[in-house]
Order: C-alpha cells, then structure tokens, then sequence
C-alpha cells in the first residue's frame, strides 16, 4: 500500500490519476467507497489482473484507486483520514461469530454483526 505522488499543476483536471496502491483489492475497495461517500468519483485500476499474479509481475497486477485531477486534494485529505484510523484502531472480533475483523470494518465480514453490538 502505498500513497503516490504526481505533479499534476498542469494537467488535464479531469484525467484519471492514481492516489493509492493498494495492498489487495479488498483495500482497494474500502478506499473507494470512502472516496464515493464524499462524492467524489473514482475508479479501481487493475483490481481484476490480481487473479494473474504469478502470471504478470506484482506491480503490473496492484490494484490502484484513481480519481480525476480536479479532485486529488480531496481525496489525498481522505486517504490521510483512513490511514490515521487504521493505524491507531485495533482490530476486533464479532461477539456474534468470534471472527477476527481488521479495525476498519464497521460489520463482521462473516455474519454482518455491527462492531458493537452487545445484543447477540
């Protein structure tokens, strides 16, 4: 994972441009519905070559999470966010399943049981 820096004073304001490499395509994915809860408009580049690797090299197979230029501020403050909550939260287990759960899921990945619901 990895944030990637560009120069783009002077590009085109609405190329796509990538923000972030992620680890997998789980990752990628949390970042872009981040990034689209904002309302900011992006797209995953690569999330289906993933299944390839082995086949083509790591870096050609990486998922990365792009946006449009006019909005690489934005979502850099939102990538800040997240990265600033995933390293000072710990992951949890479901009180409903006892699944391990990494610290930026709201809901247990295996039964949907919200991260603190007591009730079950």
């Amino acid at each position: 994972m990895q944030n990637t820096n560009s120069d783009n004073l002077t590009a085109d304001p609405f190329t796509w441009i990538t923000i972030y490499r992620a680890e997998n395509s789980l990752e990628a994915n949390i970042i872009k519905g981040l990034i689209l809860n904002d309302g900011i408009e992006c797209q995953i580049k690569g999330e289906m070559l993933q299944g390839a690797l082995g086949e083509i090299p790591f870096d050609q197979a990486q998922a990365s999470v792009q946006v449009y230029a006019i909005k690489e501020r934005h979502a850099r403050q939102i990538l800040v966010n997240y990265q600033q909550v995933k390293q000072s939260a710990p992951d949890w287990v479901c009180p409903n399943c006892n699944e391990h759960n990494g610290s930026t899921f709201e809901f247990c990945w295996s039964c949907e049981t919200l991260k603190n619901d007591k009730s079950k």
